[in-house]
């Protein structure tokens, strides 16, 4: 029974290693710096394709050849082409094919003085394409299926994609052209981009931007930078702990968070909850498709501006705690604006059915100014 298990592990091996076909194999130097040990090869074609490395960045690409083609360069500093060959040998690469995946993998043994990068051309109808490294940069273009990209702190670049998208760097940009699905990025500081996505959008970042293009729900976070999106078509959530906030255009309910920048939004058609710590806040509503419900504006300090069309009906409360000055003004003559009596800072309230009144509008500040302004068509 023993030696039949041990002819299996024979034959296994010999079919992974029969998988890589034409490969070619080279060494040289660039221009007087890194040593380089250069191979290339091709795999049988796979739905799934898998390339992971402990250090190296990793670019592939969707193309019309039906063989995967891959290029592997193994990087080194060594005073010479015999030492470049031991430390050479400190980083391994393995090429396997199998019913599940086609894998590429590198492998540094001890502390290499090298990095492997890999370069993949895969048929553009990969179904999956899941790539990992611990210590470099990420890119992937033109493929019809469903992406996976992790590294350890780099940046990531995705465009062309037809399915579904997760992206995850430890503190590196991540930045995504155009996604058919869903996408999920997460970095631990750098800037995130969506230019366009046919699905969902989760993005959360440690303290860059995150800028989005177009997408149809949103879940949007920063820890200190700002937020932009040209459209959403659905609901929207985006929450900065400091940054500014600005959305052109949503199709749904909406909720923004700031610790103390300013917020930007609209049109916004649906009920919208906005919210900051100091900064002045812009709203413009409209009546769409979705139906419009008690929603609320809010901010501590800064002044608080309203855009309301003649086709939407809402309820105005408004109140300014210690205004100074006229406190909150409005183009509509069925608002009421009542000022207490008093020398000073003081209290500033206004209510009122506008276009025949509806859901409630709650607006407030500290000790800024609101006004409620007629939007014009």
């Amino acid at each position: 029974m023993k030696q039949h298990a041990q002819l299996a592990t024979l034959l296994l091996a010999a079919s992974l290693a029969a998988v890589a076909q034409d490969t070619n194999y080279k060494i040289f130097r660039m221009n007087g710096g890194d040593w380089v040990e250069e191979i290339t090869g091709t795999l049988a074609p796979n739905k799934v394709v898998r390339v992971k490395t402990t250090s190296g960045p990793i670019h592939l690409t969707g193309g019309q050849r039906k063989n995967i083609i891959y290029t592997i360069r193994k990087h080194v500093r060594a005073a010479s082409e015999s030492g470049a060959k031991r430390e050479f040998a400190r980083l391994r690469f393995t090429v396997a094919n199998s019913s599940d995946a086609a894998l590429i993998r590198g492998e540094c043994e001890g502390e290499s003085r090298g990095y492997v990068d890999f370069d993949v051309t895969v048929p553009a109808q990969t179904v999956l394409a899941k790539l990992e490294t611990n210590g470099g940069t990420i890119s992937v273009r033109n493929i019809a299926g469903r992406v996976e990209a992790v590294t350890g702190g780099e940046s990531i670049q995705l465009d062309q994609i037809g399915g579904n998208v997760f992206a995850s760097s430890g503190g590196g940009n991540i930045l995504i052209g155009k996604v058919g699905g869903d996408v999920r990025a997460e970095t631990g500081g750098g800037r995130i981009e969506v230019g366009s996505a046919g699905g969902h959008v989760v993005a959360s970042s440690g303290g860059g931007a995150v800028v989005v293009g177009t997408g149809k729900t949103m879940k949007l976070k920063t820890a200190a930078g700002s937020i932009r999106v040209n459209r959403c078509g659905g609901e929207i959530k985006a929450s900065t702990g400091g940054g500014a906030i600005e959305v052109n255009d949503v199709d749904g309910p909406a909720q923004f968070e700031s610790g103390g920048g300013s917020i930007h939004v609209g049109p916004i058609r649906g009920g919208l909850r906005v919210d900051t710590g100091s900064g002045p806040i812009i709203a413009d509503l409209a009546k769409g498709g979705v139906v419009f419900t008690d929603s609320r504006l809010e901010t501590s300090a800064g002044d608080i501006i309203v855009y309301i069309p003649n086709d939407l009906a809402v309820t105005i409360r408004a109140t300014v705690e210690a205004a100074r000055g006229a406190g909150i003004q409005t183009d509509f003559s069925s608002l009421k604006i009542t000022r207490a009596n008093e020398l000073g800072p003081r209290e500033v309230y206004a209510e009122g059915a506008l276009n025949g009144g509806g859901p409630v509008l709650h607006v407030h500040t500290t000790s800024g100014t609101i006004e409620i302004k007629r939007k014009n068509k």
